[in-house]
C-alpha cells in the first residue's frame, strides 16, 4: 500500500471570503475531521497536485504534517473547478492506526473474460469501488478481481469476490461489480427502396416508370409528350 506525505497549515478564518482569498494565493481550503475534532487547514495547490499524481487511482494513507504535528490520514473527498481543474476544497479524515477503518477501494480487473475472448461479449465494471473495513495497516490499494471464467450473461457480486487477508466487505454483498454482456448487434444498413415499375430491363437500361408514378425526389419533371402527327 502506498503511504504518502503532505504538509498542511492551520487557518483561523473560515467562510466564502477567506476561502476565495486562499485560492487566489495558490492554496486550497481543507478540513480535517476525526477523533481530535474538526480542524480548518490550508494546502498548497502544487503540493496537493503532486500528491494526487503520485497517488493515482490507488487507495493510499497519507502521513499528514499539521504545523509540525504528525497524523495518519485519508483523503476522503475533494472538489475541483469544472473548467480550470484546480482543487477547490479537500476533506481529510484522521485515521487511528489501532482502530478499524472503512474506505471505498477501487476495483481492478485481472485476466480476460471467457465471454469476451470466445463469445464476443463485452465486459463492464458496474461498481468502480467496493466498501471495505480493516485496520489501516491492511488497507489495500485495489481490490483485484479475476474475470477469466466469466461467461456472457454472467456477473460477479461483491459477496463472490475473494477478500484480501484482514479485509471484510461492508454494505450490500449482492451488489453487482462486474458483468459480461452480449455485444449489441449492429443494425443492418437499410437497402435502397425500389420504385414500382422502375426495375432495370434485361439489357441493363431502365424500364419506363409506371403510369402515374411520381418523379423521384429532386428529379426534373418529364417533358410533355409531343402531339401525334395528323394524317
Amino acid at each position: 500500500m502506498k503511504q504518502l506525505n503532505l504538509t498542511v497549515t492551520s487557518r483561523e478564518l473560515n467562510g466564502r471570503g477567506p476561502s476565495r482569498r486562499l485560492r487566489i494565493a495558490g492554496s486550497i481550503p481543507a478540513i480535517i475531521y476525526g477523533k481530535s475534532g474538526n480542524q480548518s487547514v490550508s494546502v498548497a495547490q502544487e503540493a496537493f497536485r503532486d500528491l494526487m499524481r503520485a497517488k493515482g487511482n490507488a487507495a493510499s494513507l497519507i502521513d499528514l504534517s499539521v504545523d509540525g504535528k504528525k497524523m495518519l490520514s485519508l483523503i476522503k473527498e475533494f472538489q475541483r473547478h469544472p473548467i480550470t481543474q484546480k482543487f477547490l476544497h479537500i476533506d481529510i479524515m484522521e485515521i487511528d492506526p489501532s482502530s478499524p477503518m472503512s474506505a471505498a477501494i477501487p476495483v481492478r480487473v485481472k485476466g480476460e473474460a471467457h465471454g469476451v475472448k470466445t463469445e464476443g461479449g463485452t465486459l463492464a465494471i458496474v461498481s468502480q469501488t467496493i466498501n471495505v473495513r480493516c485496520l489501516p495497516k491492511d488497507l489495500p490499494e485495489f481490490i483485484e478481481i479475476d474475470v477469466t471464467e466469466l461467461k456472457v450473461n454472467e456477473s460477479i457480486h461483491v459477496g463472490e469476490v475473494k477478500a484480501p487477508a484482514g479485509i471484510t466487505f461492508s454494505g450490500d454483498l449482492k451488489r453487482v461489480v462486474i458483468v459480461c454482456s452480449e455485444m449489441a448487434e449492429e443494425e443492418a444498413a437499410a437497402e435502397p427502396a425500389v420504385v414500382a415499375g422502375a426495375a432495370p430491363a434485361a439489357d441493363g437500361t431502365a424500364a419506363p416508370a409506371a403510369a402515374g408514378a411520381a418523379p423521384a425526389a429532386g428529379a426534373a419533371p418529364a417533358a410533355a409528350a409531343a402531339p401525334a402527327a395528323k394524317k
